[in-house]
């Protein structure tokens, strides 16, 4: 029974590695198993994502939260959705930022404002809501970048950059797909469901990859969270 209860930090762990070995993959030339680099760390920190989700999920069932569950968790978080993206733009910029010469440096704001983000999460009570953006969405986010069939300018990814940071440390509330039975967060749930589909039907229709709906996704999430503060607010 012991050996269970260590599961979900080893699940964490496991969501650590993935980060690193993203890390690895980011600045991977050629390709491996005909795929290239940018997308093998995405998919390792979606991989990462998932085992994130699934600690916190066994951890609850198994009843084996820990403090130094805790801070794994954290430790992991930063290495797979703050570092990992902060490295992937960095390289990314390097290519596409020669009239700007000081924005691949932009991309390691995510990386503090991130830290300060975990740090505050462990000292909060669980709600069933973030306080700020969750550092998991905000990787995701950037990590999807590359494969937006649309062309970002700079200047608009490094204003996104950060914004994001300032959201990270907000006090906005950004939902959780925690309980959805609760007859008024089906609304969020329901306006997040309906962005997805539209964002797939255009994606379809246009004839897009659909790495797109990676970054869209997460867009839906923001906006879904945002348009359900409102509505509460009413």
């Amino acid at each position: 029974m012991k050996l269970i209860k260590i599961l979900p930090n080893f699940l964490t762990i496991l969501n650590g590695l993935c980060g690193c070995f993203a890390i690895v993959f980011v600045f991977m030339e050629g390709e491996f198993l005909k795929l290239n680099g940018y997308e093998i760390a995405l998919i390792l920190v979606l991989a990462g994502s998932f085992f994130d989700f699934l600690d916190g999920f066994l951890a609850k069932i198994l009843n084996a939260k820990s403090k130094i569950g805790i801070q794994l968790d954290s430790f992991s978080d930063l290495i797979t959705f703050s570092i990992v993206p902060s490295l992937m733009l960095f390289h990314f910029f390097q290519f596409n930022s020669e009239e700007i010469q000081f924005a691949p440096l932009i991309s390691f704001l995510i990386v503090p404002f991130s830290m300060i983000r975990l740090a505050r999460f462990n000292t909060l009570p669980s709600k069933t809501f973030f306080l700020g953006l969750p550092t998991p969405a905000n990787g995701i986010f950037f990590m999807g970048i590359p494969f937006l069939s649309i062309e970002i300018p700079l200047s608009i990814l490094i204003i996104l950059i950060i914004l994001s940071c300032i959201l990270l440390i907000s006090n906005v509330k950004f939902e959780s797909f925690k309980m959805i039975k609760n007859n008024t967060k089906k609304v969020f749930f329901l306006f997040f469901i309906a962005l997805i589909i539209t964002a797939f039907s255009i994606i379809y229709i246009k004839n897009y990859s659909l790495l797109n709906l990676v970054s869209v996704s997460i867009l839906a999430y923001v906006f879904s969270s945002f348009a359900f503060n409102l509505y509460k607010a009413l």
